[in-house]
């Protein structure tokens, strides 16, 4: 990642974009049959692709504190799209959601409920970096002692004076600073899109899948 700059990495996740929506049309296809879970799907999709363009143009405007709320509603995005490998039956529970049951009163197959903790710890259990971004970008959309660590502009060690920034843009700092932020989402992005594609995949190409199984394995 050290060879590309902001705009390079801003770009990759524009690409990744693109391909989510190529990849989806071509798994789904004109006239599927489609179920609850894909509509719930769908719109995981435009939540997935929405927060993406809102990030992008959230760090070119230098307004991280929003930037960084929306990569912990990513990380949310992919949790609840994980969640439904978790459940007995996802179109019952996609069918609850939709008509407006809260997503933390379903329960997974051994009882549990899936609140955002339960299923933070899931997705942690094959993305251990989850749950340490989850937790540093949740005190960007509770106000917190983060909002007051990004509004210093600079400080002065010698006359031991800070100075502050009241402002809707972040105080000057070099692009490298963003890097983390931006790698972090691409990656947050792209585990969303891979479990989406993947519920597609299952329900839509079901063939195509246990045919590349059998390859695998024999």
């Amino acid at each position: 990642m050290s060879e590309l700059d902001l705009a390079g990495r801003l770009k990759r996740i524009e690409q990744l974009e693109d391909e989510l929506i190529r990849k989806g049309a071509a798994i789904v296809g004109v006239g599927a049959d489609l179920s609850q879970a894909d509509f719930f799907i769908f719109g995981a999709l435009r939540r997935t692709l929405a927060q993406a363009r809102g990030f992008r143009d959230l760090i070119k405007a230098r307004n991280f504190p929003c930037a960084a709320a929306i990569l912990r509603l990513q990380l949310d995005t992919a949790m609840r799209v994980n969640a439904l490998s978790l459940v007995e039956n996802p179109d019952a529970a996609c069918r609850a959601v939709l008509d407006g049951e809260q997503f933390n009163r379903l329960k997974d197959r051994d009882g549990n409920k899936l609140s955002d903790a339960h299923l933070r710890k899931k997705l942690s259990e094959t993305h251990p970096w989850i749950g340490p971004v989850y937790e540093r970008t949740s005190e960007f959309v509770h106000l917190s002692g983060k909002h007051f660590e990004v509004s210093i502009a600079r400080t002065d060690d010698e006359t031991r004076i800070a100075y502050f920034q009241i402002s809707g843009h972040d105080p000057q700092r070099p692009n490298e600073t963003y890097y983390e932020a931006v790698d972090t989402f691409f990656e947050a992005t792209k585990l969303a899109g891979m479990l989406l594609l993947a519920f597609w995949m299952a329900r839509h190409q079901r063939k195509a899948v246990l045919a590349s199984m059998k390859k695998d394995h024999a």
